[in-house]
């Protein structure tokens, strides 16, 4: 066991989440908009495309880009420091994917990271799904209500003019529904493909992003019903509001659109949540050896 504060976890964690966002943001914003439209992968594509052209799917880009950074910072900070606290002799990614008790702490220290970084992360979700819901009404995007505020920046203060700091924690709880113990399975699935793929003598880039990867698409595939609950809430009026909380939002979407619309943006996810993931660890790993 070793007490002393590490911040390599935390630095590398910031770089590997800013890899993340370039990587993945434009695949994002078409989950959301499936999410909240009921359209396919194709045609939220070919929309955002021709109404808005290519910086149509960059919108809402400024909050993850000033954000992903600390947050993982926070997420991997968390992780790996209560790693150094909990498991005697504890070297980063040396976990046997055999060890079954050092998997379990490798589980707890990523659910707790990842409810730390949820705290952090909801204002700047919600605002970037507000910037991404923001389409000018152009062609079959047309929607009853538009957003109210021009830019991030503009819809941070303004939130919070108008409905306090409680207003940027809209959505929360499905939110941390869908992070907290993912999170655990996130980090326990990388340490365990890491070590297996070490045994194979896999190259290290490749093991890296296999792992990394894989890590991304297990911590999403049971969670997207209620990251699309998280999108509707927070892109729901705030003046005539729609829904009144997760189970409300829960009904009213099965009782309007069918089962079917848990898993809109499924595609755009999977196909995002890979070399998302990828690039996140190959980043984190890189500034975590030259840091150690």
């Amino acid at each position: 066991m070793d007490g002393t504060f590490k911040f390599a976890d935390f630095i590398a964690g910031w770089f590997g989440g800013l890899c993340g966002v370039v990587v993945g943001h434009p695949l994002d914003t078409i989950k959301v908009r499936q999410q909240n439209f009921g359209t396919n992968l194709f045609v939220a594509i070919s929309r955002t495309f021709r109404h808005e052209g290519p910086p149509g799917f960059f919108k809402g880009m400024l909050c993850p880009l000033l954000t992903i950074g600390p947050s993982n910072a926070i997420l991997f900070g968390v992780y790996g420091n209560l790693l150094h606290l909990t498991l005697d002799n504890y070297q980063p990614r040396k976990i046997s994917h055999t060890d079954c008790e050092a998997l379990r702490h490798v589980f707890v220290a990523g659910t707790v990271g990842g409810f730390f970084q949820a705290i952090f992360v909801c204002p700047a979700e919600l605002i970037k799904t507000l910037m991404q819901i923001r389409t000018g009404g152009g062609g079959s995007w047309r929607r009853h209500s538009e957003v109210a505020y021009s830019g991030s920046i503009d819809a941070f203060f303004g939130i919070v003019r108008d409905r306090g700091v409680r207003g940027l924690f809209r959505g929360f709880v499905p939110m941390a529904i869908r992070d907290v113990p993912t999170s655990g399975l996130y980090t326990m699935t990388y340490e365990a493909l890491n070590s297996y793929f070490e045994q194979c003598h896999v190259p290290l880039m490749l093991k890296q992003t296999i792992a990394g990867g894989a890590a991304g698409v297990a911590s999403w595939i049971f969670v997207i019903p209620f990251d699309v609950v998280k999108s509707r809430i927070q892109a729901d009026s705030y003046n005539h509001p729609v829904y009144n909380g997760m189970l409300d939002c829960f009904y009213k979407s099965y009782q309007k659109d069918g089962l079917g619309i848990f898993f809109k943006g499924a595609p755009a996810i999977m196909l995002r949540t890979f070399p998302v993931n990828a690039a996140l660890f190959v980043g984190y790993e890189a500034v975590l050896r030259h840091l150690e």
